[in-house]
């Protein structure tokens, strides 16, 4: 293929060729024109010499015959015929000694999987496979828009010996959740002047899973790193009567108590047998629901509802996992799209971290087809919490799903987004634009006050929030319902 160069060269010839065949053509005419206007009548006498004469008017045509006899023109058309030949000659021979499927290109990253914010080093080696020294040759390693280069370049351009390989490497950011795609690799080999070009593309990529940042559990592993774990965030063990550690109350002796419960002190204070009764933690199963209809991608990008509700998840399913308490979730929208059993340990959480990379907004909210689905293999009365925007589902459907969960026992808390709070801030609106925000306001307030009615006797809390509170609300409800021994194993 002709390069921009080539292409110059090429047209160049072309035209000095047609400017010097359309000059000597016209000169060949303009000798037929005295002929052709009265031919003998038109011949004059000069000084002993016959020259052509031209009728009155037309004596600017004897130009054309000085160009037919001028030596500039045969140069010209030389020159024009040297460059085309070699721009159309030069092209086969340059297709045939350029192969570039003798260039073999492979790519390998340090990480498949990274969290928002962190960096993947790609390195691209480039091998000639064939024995032909490649002078020019440019490879370009395609990389989703939404990563950011930080160090290095995803091209080379660089000449190969035969059988050399040559790498180049660069450093990304990923910078939000989801499955990425490094790749296609383009190959151009040039020729030495720079006329023509062999261009291939190679359709093999490097997949790239990013999970949603980790930034809010680092800050909360350095807060528990300062403080006492059982009191971050006004954690609480669920207390109840056992066999723990911590001590209880006394009580009076009872037929069958182990005797190293008996407490001598106050048998000899009291002269009455008395036991040690101790404070045992009790852990508690806990499902979240994660509405992922259409309505919960609302807001600033990257910033969205949905983008919100998954950072509370990881940080309440994090908490979970440290106290020791079983953490499942279930994500759906229109119908449940995956599902986690409450459990336990890193494997568990990183099973949590693929399916929250994979979640995107779509469709209609189904909180009922999601209770069914959890209850069908959750038999046993759980801590349900649901994050949702209660605005792709009717009211009455998720009534019939708070009832339905209800009645095995299930204790329900709805985390709700409030959808104008993280579309935009009344402080930046105008006056019109404020009073039509707060008719908003008003009209989706007016509908989550019909499903806390319809809620309300059903013992289902309903908690509103904005992009400033929902974290912490999600963990308040977290460590309130640990605390009450709601769900407990």
């Amino acid at each position: 293929m002709l390069s921009s160069r080539g292409a110059f060269i090429a047209i160049g010839g072309i035209l000095l060729l047609s400017i010097g065949l359309s000059a000597k053509g016209i000169g060949t005419v303009t000798t037929m024109v005295p002929i052709l206007f009265g031919g003998a009548g038109l011949i004059q006498q000069t000084e002993g010499n016959q020259t052509a004469g031209y009728p009155a008017g037309m004596e600017f045509l004897g130009i054309f015959e000085i160009l037919n006899s001028s030596p500039i023109v045969d140069y010209g058309m030389f020159l024009g015929t040297i460059l085309l030949l070699a721009s159309v000659i030069g092209l086969p021979i340059f297709r045939l000694s350029s192969n570039t499927s003798l260039i073999k290109v492979t790519r390998t990253v340090d990480r498949e999987k990274a969290f928002a914010g962190e960096y993947v080093h790609v390195t691209v080696k480039v091998e000639n496979t064939g024995k032909r020294r490649m002078d020019f040759l440019e490879i370009y390693d395609a990389i989703p828009d939404m990563f950011e280069i930080v160090l290095g370049e995803n091209f080379i351009i660089t000449q190969l010996s035969g059988k050399e390989v040559k790498q180049f490497s660069y450093i990304i950011k990923v910078s939000t959740r989801g499955v990425y795609k490094i790749g296609p690799v383009k190959v151009i080999i040039h020729d030495r002047l720079g006329f023509y070009f062999e261009e291939d593309v190679r359709h093999f990529y490097t997949e790239i899973l990013c999970y949603p940042s980790y930034e809010d559990i680092r800050r909360m592993e350095a807060l528990s790193k300062r403080r006492q774990q059982g009191k971050m965030f006004g954690a609480h063990r669920t207390k109840q009567k056992g066999m723990g550690d911590d001590f209880h109350a006394l009580a009076k002796y009872y037929p069958g108590a182990p005797f190293k419960s008996l407490d001598w002190k106050a048998f000899g204070k009291t002269g009455e047998l008395m036991v040690r009764e101790f404070e045992a933690e009790k852990n508690i199963r806990l499902v979240v629901f994660l509405d992922h209809s259409g309505s919960m991608g609302a807001g600033i990008p990257y910033n969205t509802k949905l983008d919100f509700a998954i950072r509370s998840v990881m940080l309440v399913m994090k908490m979970a996992e440290e106290r020791q308490d079983l953490a499942g979730l279930i994500t759906f929208a229109d119908r449940p799209t995956s599902y986690l059993p409450p459990g336990g340990g890193k494997s568990s959480f990183f099973q949590l971290l693929e399916i929250l990379a994979l979640v995107e907004p779509q469709g209609r909210s189904d909180p009922l087809a999601a209770v069914d689905y959890v209850m069908q293999r959750l038999p046993r009365a759980s801590f349900y919490i649901f994050i949702t925007d209660l605005e792709s589902s009717d009211s009455e459907i998720f009534t019939e799903a708070a009832k339905r969960a209800r009645s095995t026992k299930n204790n329900i808390t709805v985390i709700s987004p409030f959808g104008p709070l993280f579309e935009t801030k009344i402080t930046d609106l105008t006056t019109t634009e404020r009073a039509i925000a707060e008719a908003i306001f008003e009209e989706y307030l007016g509908y989550r006050k019909q499903v806390e009615d319809r809620l309300r006797g059903l013992g289902v809390e309903i908690i509103n929030v904005g992009p400033d509170d929902i974290l912490p609300n999600v963990i308040k409800t977290y460590m309130q319902g640990k605390k009450a021994g709601k769900g407990s194993v």
